[in-house]
């Protein structure tokens, strides 16, 4: 049944002429609607598995690489994460290969089993196929999703686990599974395996069944107890692999949330972070968001006063199970946000970490949108909006794939710019070029970009050297030198090793592996190309370091960026320094 094409009577008069409904949609039947969705993932998963098979024009991120090489020395745990993403990347890639079409195929699936969990839960939750392909097709028009489908990182098995366990929460507590408990358990240990966030899924969980009157009785069984038990087992590899290594990634964890952190209380990204969001969903899906949040908090109220079975004005169904799915919706993603709006206050919160806080969400924007269609008079106030994210999701698609198409504007940008400055008198080559927008600064994906080329850069480099290896600055030029150069060599990373407080990097797993200790004496006597730059510590470290050309990086006859590499001979070896600012 479809909540968009019922009309809305008032509560307080039943018989009332019912408002007309925006659209009739009796023409689109279940059965076409799964016939449609079926179709929609057939032909994103294959348009997907092309655009990375057929000169795709981004290389790994260097988060993407680092789990890649994460893959190549399988563990109970790792420096920063757990290991699921290192275990799902060696699955792939020990049966297609060490490419980077391998590397991130795991992704596309877990973007093919979130949309058929994301349908099955709307529909479960709201009895409508045809609010189930809406909230679909919502899906497909939000940047952060798109990007999401692509890029193996962390984020797509954390995103599945997250909503697999909301799934199961659902049927445990509207459908009175309790078998759903045990899987709630496995959804949450599985999603802390992928990413520590997971451990804040169960604060939703247990918000709501103290909001909602008909599921508090929960809390006397010994069930969601169960389900967290479970779910806390997981832990255990990655607490004994920290047993071992000094509790390293719980130190890490603690500095880039904040929870260790010294210093000033406002030293976070706050308004950085809510202009962020808006960029990733829309500004106009931002603006439905916040009216479906409104919306549910309003359910609750009345559901907390009047529990008792109740039919939704306007809405077909079961009266107060819809009230309480509204609710669970919003538990499910609403602390993970509040968390992140609040750290962001006192620390740098990424854009994608409130992520899964959308999965739930979006469900509730299209339950919240489909009460608007059933009344034309409540629409009105709400299509601007509705067409406004559309078109923002359209416009941004092909963006999302391939920012280059924008590079010509941006370049006539750039000429008006420089013949306007003329104009007033302005012939400084430095001041002319200042007044131009760098396109690494532009283009959102300058990093997944000139990969291949430095590895084939570097490979060169490296023929006629002494039993040469590559050392790089950073863990991210260090994982990435490692994919892209021939032959996949082991790579090292200097970050953690330099001198000066300011110019020192963060500790990695790069750290932490015994045969990248730059320390070690089999290193010595052995020359290098080194990625990045100079520093006092590398000249120290080698008899003699010679600067190279650097490798400029064009895309469409455009800069993007640039790559400093160096020839480095006989290495004499470096200690570690103490972790600048902790882990």
């Amino acid at each position: 049944m479809d909540v968009a094409s019922y009309s809305k009577a008032p509560m307080t008069a039943p018989a009332a002429v019912a408002p007309r409904p925006v659209w009739r949609l009796d023409w689109l039947t279940p059965a076409r609607c799964r016939l449609i969705f079926v179709a929609l993932l057939a032909f994103g998963f294959y348009s997907h598995l092309r655009y990375l098979r057929h000169d795709c024009p981004i290389d790994l991120s260097g988060d993407e690489a680092q789990y890649w090489d994460w893959s190549r020395a399988l563990d109970w745990s790792y420096y920063s994460k757990g290991p699921l993403v290192a275990w799902i990347i060696r699955a792939s890639t020990s049966v297609f290969g060490n490419q980077m079409w391998a590397v991130r195929l795991p992704a596309l699936v877990f973007a093919v089993a979130t949309s058929i969990l994301t349908y099955w839960l709307t529909r479960r939750l709201f009895k409508s196929d045809r609010l189930a392909l809406g909230v679909i097709l919502l899906n497909h028009t939000v940047p952060m999703f798109v990007a999401g489908s692509l890029l193996m990182t962390i984020d797509p098995p954390y995103f599945f686990c997250w909503g697999l366990a909301s799934a199961f929460f659902a049927l445990a507590v509207l459908d009175e599974r309790r078998w759903a408990w045990v899987g709630i358990g496995l959804a949450v240990g599985a999603g802390i395996l992928a990413k520590y966030g997971m451990l804040i899924w169960p604060v939703g969980m247990l918000a709501f069944l103290l909001i909602d009157p008909a599921s508090r009785r929960w809390l006397r069984t010994p069930w969601p107890w169960v389900a967290m038990a479970i779910a806390l087992l997981f832990l255990t590899p990655a607490v004994v692999w920290n047993v071992q290594h000094d509790w390293v990634t719980f130190r890490h964890v603690a500095k880039q949330t904040g929870a260790a952190k010294q210093g000033r209380l406002l030293d976070g990204n706050f308004f950085e972070f809510i202009g962020s969001q808006l960029g990733v969903l829309g500004p106009a899906l931002a603006v439905i968001l916040i009216g479906a949040v409104i919306y549910a908090l309003k359910r609750q109220r009345v559901l907390r006063a009047k529990p008792s079975p109740r039919p939704s004005p306007g809405i077909p169904g079961e009266g107060a199970r819809q009230d309480r799915a509204v609710v669970l919706l919003l538990w499910m993603g609403l602390p993970l946000f509040a968390m992140c709006l609040l750290g962001s206050i006192r620390s740098k919160m990424q854009v994608n970490w409130p992520a899964a806080a959308y999965f739930s969400w979006m469900i509730l924007i299209g339950y919240f949108l489909a009460t608007r269609l059933a009344d034309l008079a409540a629409w009105r106030r709400w299509r601007a909006w509705f067409w406004g994210s559309v078109v923002f999701g359209l416009v941004m698609m092909p963006i999302a794939h391939n920012f280059e198409i924008l590079y010509p504007l941006i370049s006539r940008y750039n000429a008006w710019r420089v013949d306007r400055a003329r104009g007033r008198g302005i012939d400084d080559p430095k001041k002319l070029e200042k007044i131009q927008i760098e396109f690494r600064q532009a283009d959102p994906t300058a990093k997944l970009k000139g990969w291949r080329e430095l590895g084939a850069r570097v490979g060169r480099e490296m023929r006629g050297l002494k039993d040469p290896f590559i050392l790089c600055e950073d863990y991210m030029e260090t994982a990435e030198a490692a994919f892209y150069t021939p032959g996949q060599p082991k790579t090292f990373c200097i970050g953690a090793y330099i001198t000066k407080i300011e110019d020192r990097k963060r500790r990695t797993q790069y750290d932490v592996w015994p045969d990248r200790d730059l320390a070690q004496p089999a290193l010595r006597g052995r020359d290098a190309i080194y990625v990045g730059y100079l520093n006092d510590d590398l000249t120290r470290s080698f008899t003699s370091v010679e600067e190279l050309p650097e490798e400029p990086i064009y895309r469409r006859g455009c800069k993007v960026r640039r790559f400093k590499i160096y020839r480095c001979r006989d290495f004499h070896g470096l200690a570690i320094q103490p972790p600048a600012g902790g882990f």
